[in-house]
């Protein structure tokens, strides 16, 4: 009676075991649903594993019911319990193993042949599986005893392949994911190893059971670990799991080069078009990246900047990639109706050439990410490696000198006078921003500009200018002075800006100045950014008051019926075209066509950069209407301006 007892006992506690085996296991697949943010691959894979382990703990109750009387054993139901139980055993590492590649991006781009031979195992052991009643290679019955067929062994392997292989396969790339991931992955090893052990020893699945639930909730707890290194728009890993990627692994001989790729257009679009339809053309552009990439260290650092790192082992081939991502952006990423077109800056940085080492290239990558570019170019592409130190060092003074000169009042406004080449007077100045800081001295504002236009500073430096414009106008009477107005400069940030019609509204409520006394000049290639919403906002300004001039013409593309389509009523010719003109006879015709040309079509025209008496007589005998250059007067600060304005008009 006493050894009746215990076994009912050792059979209530074996049930009560796998249930609450089981128990624990729906609580881990509820958890994860609750939680699920994305759809990303390796979150199906682990679904996989939940589903394929509950069917298994399930079925094991099922066998466990058999085995204590519970429920009548037919010989169909032996055969069903038998042959779910081994199939699912199979299956949950199956899916193990392919929720790992899938997690660490190794499954997506695989061939197809490839992918067919990873399911080939786990197939051709479920046939034999679910054969075994008739052909009896796995298992068998015989008067209602279980015996293992002669290739019984075959489930052992199949497990051991796939959950033994794929967790060292995910030892080995356990850089390309934070820590966590290398250590949980040993802790499952561990407990798969105890399981083959305790099987060795005493026959026996239990520990199996077991090791699977532990292997699971550790799994589960990664995925929690590991999404906070992802981005959610595009999947891949963030700007975090960079840095800890390169705290560790840049300097290895195994690293090759790593590639920054930027929407360059991203601020504007973030600033002038909906979100979704932004998010949904940075997730396509994700897609693509890793597509012609086809490796695996791809990561999204946020703003529209994205990162590759390729390997020697990598099967990558960077004119390929660069290949394929340029012509994709020639057409625009499609979105619910909208149509978004993306602009690339692309800095490569050479980790072989033994410039960049790990101890500087913290410092080439913020400079390649900092790096001036041309917006006017779809892609552009620069070798990182290819600048120095001293650059670097350069750059960064210059943004430092920015940031105190924003703090302590540091900028300060010059004029250089335009002078009317009819009447000889001047009738107006070009407002000119200069920085002379007390640790760099002069810097030009053809190195600060571009820099505080990436960095984001433009936008305050754009209020200081004009503020001070206005302020001048508002101070000085510019009939007395003789000045039709003062020409302000616009960035290509704030052309695009959509509040700037906004801003300038304020500046006139504030200062009581009348617009026709600013004329606000835009650059030839701030029309590349987005020309139909350029055209929107210089109507807008244009119905406030403002006239506009179109600075240095013959920079960009200086095509004659582009400068028509736009509110411009001067034309500046860049001090290139005019001085290339008193030194080739083909150009001096360039310039006398372009002079005429544009009066043709009722346009004023200055001449930049007139620094001698013969150009100054010579672009007067042309027609020039306005001419502007050290021949008359340097920039010059306010106080020495007015006085000059004074002694001009004597």
């Amino acid at each position: 009676m006493v050894e009746y007892m215990e076994v009912e006992m050792v059979l209530n506690m074996r049930f009560s075991y796998n249930l609450l085996i089981l128990s624990i296991l729906l609580v881990c697949s509820w958890f994860f649903w609750e939680n699920a943010k994305n759809n990303n691959r390796y979150r199906k894979a682990f679904a996989g594993v939940l589903g394929s382990a509950a069917v298994l703990y399930i079925n094991r109750l099922l066998g466990i019911a058999m085995e204590d009387g519970y429920l009548q054993a037919t010989y169909v139901l032996m055969h069903v319990e038998r042959i779910v139980y081994y199939c699912m055993s199979v299956i949950v590492f199956a899916f193990y193993a392919y929720f790992l590649l899938c997690l660490l991006d190794q499954f997506q781009n695989v061939p197809g042949k490839k992918k067919i031979l990873f399911f080939t195992p786990s197939t051709i052991v479920l046939l034999l599986i679910i054969s075994s009643p008739w052909t009896k290679l796995v298992y068998y019955f015989e008067d209602g005893e279980l015996y293992y067929g002669t290739a019984f062994l075959v489930i052992t392997l199949g497990r051991a392949l796939y959950e033994m292989g794929a967790s060292i396969y995910a030892l080995r790339k356990r850089h390309l994911l934070p820590d966590i991931f290398g250590k949980t992955i040993f802790l499952c090893i561990v407990f798969q190893f105890m399981q083959f052990i305790f099987f060795c020893i005493r026959k026996s699945d239990a520990m199996f059971f077991t090791s699977l639930l532990v292997c699971i909730v550790l799994l589960l707890m990664m995925i929690i670990v590991v999404e906070f290194y992802k981005d959610r728009t595009t999947g891949f890993l963030n700007q975090t799991a960079f840095e800890n990627y390169c705290a560790k692994e840049i300097g290895k001989r195994n690293n090759k080069a790593v590639y920054l790729v930027k929407v360059k257009n991203y601020q504007y679009l973030k600033e002038n078009c909906r979100e979704l339809p932004l998010q949904e053309a940075i997730r396509q552009l994700a897609v693509h990246i890793k597509e012609y990439a086809h490796i695996t260290s791809v990561y999204y650092l946020g703003t529209g900047r994205f990162c590759v790192i390729s390997s020697k082992s990598d099967n990558f081939h960077e004119d390929e990639f660069l290949g394929r991502l340029e012509q994709r952006i020639s057409e625009p990423f499609e979105s619910n109706g909208f149509s978004v077109s993306l602009q690339l800056f692309i800095a490569i940085m050479n980790l072989e050439s033994g410039k960049i080492k790990k101890e500087n290239f913290h410092k080439y990558f913020i400079a390649c990410d900092d790096m001036k570019y041309r917006m006017n170019k779809p892609m552009e592409i620069i070798h990182g490696d290819h600048f120095g130190i001293d650059q670097i060092q350069r750059y960064h003074d210059v943004e430092e000198a920015i940031e105190r000169a924003l703090v302590e009042k540091e900028f300060k406004m010059f004029y250089q006078p335009i002078i009317s080449t009819q009447t000889g007077k001047m009738v107006s100045a070009e407002a000119l921003l200069r920085l002379n800081d007390r640790v760099l001295g002069f810097v030009s504002p053809e190195e600060f500009i571009p820099i505080s236009e990436n960095n984001g500073k433009i936008h305050e430096i754009s209020d200081f200018v004009m503020e001070s414009v206005f302020r001048f106008v508002s101070e000085h009477d510019m009939e007395e002075m003789g000045l039709d107005f003062i020409e302000m400069n616009l960035s290509m940030v704030q052309c695009m800006d959509k509040h700037l019609p906004d801003k300038l509204k304020s500046y006139i409520e504030k200062y009581d100045v009348n617009p026709k006394h600013v004329n606000l000049e835009i650059t030839e290639t701030a029309s590349n950014m987005d020309e139909e919403r350029l055209q929107i906002q210089l109507m807008k300004m244009r119905k406030m008051g403002f006239t506009f001039s179109l600075d240095d013409y013959g920079t960009g593309y200086s095509n004659l019926v582009r400068v028509l389509e736009y509110p411009v009523d001067i034309v500046k010719l860049d001090k290139t075209i005019v001085w290339s003109a008193f030194h080739d006879r083909d150009n001096f015709v360039t310039l006398k066509n372009l002079i005429s040309m544009f009066h043709d079509v009722r346009r004023k025209l200055v001449a930049e950069g007139v620094e001698s008496e013969a150009q100054r007589d010579t672009l007067k005998e042309l027609g020039c209407d306005y001419l502007q250059g050290y021949f008359y007067s340097k920039p010059i600060n306010e106080d020495e301006f007015v006085a000059y304005a004074a002694k001009y008009k004597e």
